[in-house]
Parts: structure tokens; sequence; C-alpha cells
């Protein structure tokens, strides 16, 4: 079965970019302000006081993308199906999908939030690195932990700012096959088994529990699947605006200008695109991913 893409629905385009506008752009975010909440009154004939909000940008960068399949006029001519249409298309499509899908996972990825399963609860990093390694797979049990903390904004031993819910009422979680396979196999792991609203769903949505949303993923290359003996595969788990994209050109199919008289053909797909996390909590104390892992594989990297 192919892999499908999974990561990309949960990116927000950036308006402000396109074509023309230079290989970079300047995202802005607004933090919390100064003060969460008032414990006084306003006098009737005090004016409002005023707070302060951080607005800080981030740098996003496009690159180029695409991968081409030649063919000869000979096989066009002699072939019973559409090579161009039916075939080599196909596999072109497939190609791009998987390729997108695996550079927004790595925008993912890059989060400094790392949690690894142990069996004495969750092991936290704040730099980007799993230092230990899971000892157990992910359970019912460990998954609250993980979404107590991402309430809160403590993480282990590290304070940092509540990460809101990606929809207003839950959080979303991508994870690969064997990552909800053994959450599945946990007995205290619900499954909405129907939805009243099918229409609501995400591109691959499978379950909810504990206000997470669950998203299954195959591709091995974007979510790993077998880190270890001791831990089953990976996942990601986050909240609102996790990853901006900024598009100069959109993906798109070209065909190649004939050459040699029309014998020699191709066609390509090609786009000018990039991806960047929103927030990054060595500076912003505040993340809205979690990468959930263990130092056999290399956090941070699709």
């Amino acid at each position: 079965m192919q892999p499908m893409m999974k990561f990309r629905q949960f990116t927000s385009v950036e308006d402000a970019f396109g074509k023309n506008k230079g290989e970079s752009v300047q995202i802005y975010r607004a933090g919390n302000t100064d003060e969460e909440s008032e414990s006084t009154a306003i006098n009737e004939l005090d004016r409002i006081p005023t707070l302060s909000v951080a607005v800080t940008p981030r740098l996003i960068t496009v690159n180029e993308w695409g991968r081409a399949i030649p063919f000869t006029g000979k096989v066009e001519t002699l072939a019973e199906v559409d090579v161009e249409s039916n075939v080599y298309l196909k596999a072109l499509r497939n190609h791009m999908a998987k390729t997108l899908d695996r550079q927004v996972a790595t925008a993912f990825k890059s989060t400094d939030l790392i949690a690894t399963p142990r069996t004495t609860g969750i092991d936290w990093e704040v730099d980007g690195t799993a230092s230990s390694a899971a000892n157990t797979s992910i359970t019912a049990a460990l998954l609250k932990d993980i979404v107590d903390s991402m309430k809160v904004g403590v993480f282990g031993g590290t304070a940092g700012r509540p990460i809101p819910y990606y929809d207003g009422e839950s959080y979303v979680c991508i994870a690969s096959v064997s990552f909800l396979r053994a959450l599945k196999d946990d007995p205290d792991y619900e499954v909405a088994a129907k939805y009243a609203h099918p229409e609501d769903l995400y591109l691959g949505e499978v379950g909810r529990f504990y206000n997470v949303r669950f998203i299954e993923s195959n591709h091995t290359n974007a979510l790993d699947n077998s880190l270890s003996t001791s831990f089953s595969g990976e996942a990601v788990i986050f909240g609102e605006d996790p990853v901006r994209e900024i598009v100069a050109i959109p993906e798109e199919v070209r065909a190649k200008l004939p050459e040699d008289y029309g014998r020699d053909k191709g066609i390509a797909w090609y786009a000018m695109l990039g991806w960047g996390r929103v927030w990054d909590f060595s500076t912003d104390s505040e993340e809205h991913i979690v990468l959930i892992t263990d130092n056999a594989s290399t956090a941070g990297a699709a």
C-alpha cells in the first residue's frame, strides 16, 4: 500500500508569501500577554490599562523540489496503454506525495519537546534531542501523562507555556502503525467506533482518546515504525498552528519539451515550497509540538 500524505493537512499557508517575494519570509508570532489575568476591576474614571504582548519573527526558507521520469517515443507508441497518463503520471504523483509528506514531517519532528516512554513515566527533553532510551512502548497511562504536561506547560522539570488545543477541544496525534497498535492493545484505550459527524474527520483519522484525535501514517520515512525492541514506533502530538508553509510555486506536473525529433520525452513534478515550525521552546518558552521517540532514532529528522 502506498504511504498517504497525512502531515500537510495540518500546516497553514503563509498568505504574505508568493512568487517574486524572495527565497525566505518572516512569519510573526504573538506570545502570551505579560499578565495572564487580573485580580482587580477598573475604577469608573480610570483609563483601561494596557498590556505588553511580544510579537516576534521566525524565518522560513523556500526550496526547489521535484523529480522527472524519462521515457521514449517508442515506448509511448508501442505500449497498449497511455503510459504518460496511466503509468508514469501515477508513479510521479505517488513520489510527489511521499516527498512532500516527508518534508512536512521533518518540520514537525524538529520540535524541541521530546517525550520518551519509560516504565517509570515520561522522560522529557526540551533541546530537541532524545537523550534516554525508551524501555516500553506507549500506553494509555503514558499518553495521558504527555497530554497533561501539554495542558499545563510543564515538561518534566522544565516549565513553559501550555499548548493550546488544535481545534479548540482536542490535540492531534499523527502516529506510526506500530505506535497505534501498542496503544490499541492497551485495554484502557478507548476508540470512538462511530462518529456523529464523519464529514468532520481529518484524513486518516482512526479514533479519539483523552482529548486527542489520532491519525495513522504508514509512511516509515516520515515516522519510524520500529525504533527498538522496547519501543514500537514514533508519533507527534500537537496543538494549534504547529507548522507554517510558504509557497512560491505550488506543486505541478510538467511535460518535457520533446527532443531528438520527438523520440526523447519525459514528465516531472516540480514545486518551490518551504515549511517551518512556528514556535521554538529554547527562545520562546513555548512549543506546540511534542515528538514521542527515543534515542534509537535521530530526533528532529525524518
